[in-house]
């Protein structure tokens, strides 16, 4: 990625006019294997129209790399709305990369129709080769910070996502990329996320003040190592399938999390009532909801009031909400479940944990109690998964439902015992 063409140019950009268009302007000019250097400024974005999407900056040629110069955090890219014209509903992201005429809300999972589909193929098959951030803080976009999608080598270096309202640093439906010494806070949906993507390695960053820390959906091959995550309402979060707005692949696998530093997520939940993210309770460290296959070790998870580490079923998780349930586990009704909601193959070893679970009873958030370890999943609403396993972990304790109805008040009741080992067994 860092070896440009023999004939690739370095643009240089001035705070001339302290204007995102000035940055914007370079990025038009430029071939694949140029550079954008940016000088260090505030450079600010207003949006023109209600009639399109618009972003900070649009990034749609392969091999481009943008810089900021001098040291991390001196040049700015702020929204800076116009109070006649705010127009935050068509503002999709600070910076984008992406095919030409592919928007942020194209190749949703809702998006069924023939026209849709075939749009989502067509940018699918003009993915960008090759994007390089570096250097800038993006900062008060009403949606996204810095987000990828249909881009294939990416890397985001030394940045920082600065109140961007829904999400910070949000590499989506991309694929072999480096998020590294990265910084993300201020947002009420996930500072941090890679979504619908595969083989990317997360690496020393820092991610704070958010509804959700860091996140992975519908994903395969994510590496997330020595970063720290704290001051979010939940820290780290792996979800199921229906948890997120991309379609589901073939493989979502082999999210491995290890040695971070996982502390004080206890904030209140900001998210807009009525998302998916607005259900989550403060005070986890790490979450796994309905995902198998993947893998949770050698991490410091401290002072998270509700639970350290978590492993549920989705159906479980949703038990209390019975509207949701039949929404989101079919099989409540008799149908199959549109993905299996179960939690399996995941290994959970060697953590390190303290000062977890502290809230008493009078101050659960759900039915689930407070400890360190937490393991859950029912049957009877689909949730089969074995091969779990829970190995070395300091402490270990945990609670489990029982998967056997009918339930007092719709809600199936909690025990202690054994933490699942049948997945530790070496061959």
């Amino acid at each position: 990625m860092v070896a440009g063409s023999a004939n690739a140019t370095v643009h240089r950009v001035f705070p001339t006019n302290s204007d995102a268009s000035d940055i914007q302007a370079a990025i038009d000019k430029a071939k694949p294997g140029d550079t954008i250097l940016v000088e260090p400024g505030t450079y600010r974005f207003t949006p023109k129209n209600a009639q399109q999407w618009q972003y900070g900056l649009r990034i749609k040629t392969h091999n481009l790399r943008l810089i900021a110069k001098g040291q991390p955090g001196q040049v700015r890219l702020v929204f800076a709305p116009n109070d006649q014209a705010d127009y935050y509903d068509v503002v999709g992201a600070g910076v984008y990369a992406a095919p030409d005429g592919c928007d942020v809300d194209d190749g949703e999972r809702g998006d069924t129709s023939d026209e849709e589909l075939a749009k989502a193929q067509a940018c699918k098959d003009a993915t960008i080769k090759d994007f390089y951030i570096r250097g800038f803080v993006v900062e008060g976009f009403p949606r996204n910070g810095i987000q990828t999608r249909w881009v294939e080598g990416f890397e985001f270096i030394q940045n920082e996502s600065r109140n961007n309202l829904n999400n910070g640093i949000y590499p989506t439906l991309s694929a072999n990329g480096l998020v590294q010494n990265n910084v993300s806070y201020g947002s009420l949906d996930t500072a941090m996320w890679v979504a619908g993507s595969e083989n990317v390695r997360v690496i020393g960053n820092e991610v704070f003040d958010s509804v959700i820390g860091f996140e992975i959906t519908v994903s395969n091959n994510v590496w997330v190592t020595q970063n720290r995550i704290h001051s979010n309402t939940l820290g780290i979060g792996l979800f199921h399938p229906d948890g997120a707005g991309n379609p589901s692949k073939p493989v979502m696998a082999n999210w491995v999390i290890e040695h971070n530093d996982v502390r004080d997520n206890n904030a209140p939940n900001k998210a807009e009532p009525g998302t998916f993210q607005s259900r989550l309770p403060p005070g986890i460290g790490i979450l796994l909801l309905g995902v198998s296959d993947h893998v949770i070790a050698k991490n410091l998870v401290e002072n998270n009031e509700y639970v350290g580490i978590g492993v549920l079923g989705w159906c479980t998780a949703n038990s209390g909400d019975p509207e949701l349930l039949v929404r989101l586990c079919p099989n409540v009704i008799g149908l199959p479940p549109r993905e299996d909601p179960s939690v399996a193959r995941n290994l959970v070893s060697l953590n390190k944990l303290s000062g977890n679970g502290t809230l008493t009873p009078d101050k659960w958030p759900l039915p689930l109690p407070a400890v360190d370890i937490l393991f859950s999943q029912t049957a009877f609403l689909g949730e089969t998964g074995t091969g779990n396993c829970f190995e070395k972990n300091k402490p270990d304790g945990f609670t489990y439902f029982s998967t056997e109805p009918p339930y007092p008040n719709g809600l199936p009741p909690y025990g202690t015992g054994p933490l699942p080992t049948d997945g530790c067994k070496k061959p």
